[in-house]
């Protein structure tokens, strides 16, 4: 087990479009060893990871990684960035004596219990019952969720893996029926990644009726301009995320609460304090109390696998 004084390890969060990256040491990141790189900046994650610790005074002789895909004997596979990283690959690259990879949303999970009040934005208010499991749903170039489980006298919390973002979105009325059918027809799925993430708010915008192909702060800044094809995508995108996080918080029995993590995440937070989303997460008995925050903390990720690598 790591403690102060102990294993320098290098953390990170590699993620489609951005990754942070940090060194730790007894399960606490290091002072002025944050970075923020462009991950499509890189040929290949050995490169950006050595990119990183080209600039660093201490060589970390250990890693444990976030990485935005499923984790499979080693190997995580990136689905919206097309790499395939292998641990035993980077450590052989990298010169460390082990690597571990975890998805970045475990990650999330894994850093709840350490988030400052700061840290944290409420969305809905409400009381956490006590032992329960808690949740984080995350939005960004990818959709996926995590669920942490409390397990008494254990260093960590259990966090399973999960690709939740491959489920099939909510269908509920006429009018997301009639989305479900469009979205298959023309994006190949309608998953909740197909209709949640930044390229499905683009893709909601459309379904209203909106023209061209903006990005999603486009579609937010529109909407906040009372724009009424991004309103109605960000109404939509609202009802869909209140549904989703509902089912997955009745799936997992998420009465501890429930974190929304991502860039995306914190975009449309004040769209939803006024749109459908609490109609929607409020609309069964068990959902009427549980909290809704937001991860304000960009770099969450990156302190669960510090912590991680602390319980090791």
């Amino acid at each position: 087990m790591d403690q102060a004084g102990g294993t320098l390890t290098l953390v990170g969060d590699i993620g489609a479009t951005n990754t942070r990256l940090a060194l730790a040491r007894g399960g606490i990141p290091l002072p002025g060893s944050a970075a923020r790189l462009a991950t499509r900046a890189h040929d290949t994650p050995e490169a950006m990871l050595g990119s990183y610790l080209r600039g660093q005074e201490a060589r970390p002789e250990a890693a444990c990684l976030a990485v935005a895909g499923p984790v499979r004997g080693g190997t995580a596979w990136m689905r919206n960035r097309g790499w395939q990283i292998d641990a035993s690959s980077l450590s052989g690259a990298l010169g460390f004596d082990r690597v571990e990879l975890i998805n970045d949303l475990q990650a999330q999970a894994l850093a709840l219990d350490r988030l400052t009040p700061a840290a944290q934005d409420p969305l809905l208010d409400g009381r956490t019952e006590a032992g329960a499991a808690c949740l984080v749903l995350g939005l960004g170039t990818g959709v996926n969720c995590a669920v942490a489980y409390a397990v008494p006298q254990a260093a960590l919390p259990l966090v399973p893996p999960s690709e939740a973002g491959c489920m099939a979105m909510p269908v509920w009325d006429a009018p997301s029926l009639r989305l479900s059918d469009w979205l298959r027809a023309g994006a190949g799925g309608a998953s909740l990644e197909h209709a949640l993430s930044a390229r499905g708010l683009a893709r909601l915008w459309t379904f209203a009726g909106g023209h061209g192909r903006p990005a999603p702060e486009e579609v937010l800044t529109a909407c906040a301009a009372g724009e009424g094809h991004a309103v109605q995508a960000l109404t939509l995108y609202a009802q869909i995320l209140g549904h989703a996080a509902r089912d997955l918080a009745l799936a997992y029995l998420a009465l501890g609460g429930v974190w929304l993590a991502g860039g995306l995440a914190r975009a449309v937070a004040p769209h939803l304090r006024r749109s459908g989303f609490a109609e929607a997460f409020r609309a069964d008995p068990l959902t009427q109390a549980v909290p809704v925050r937001v991860i304000a903390d960009d770099a969450a990720a990156v302190l669960g696998c510090a912590r991680r690598c602390a319980a090791l």
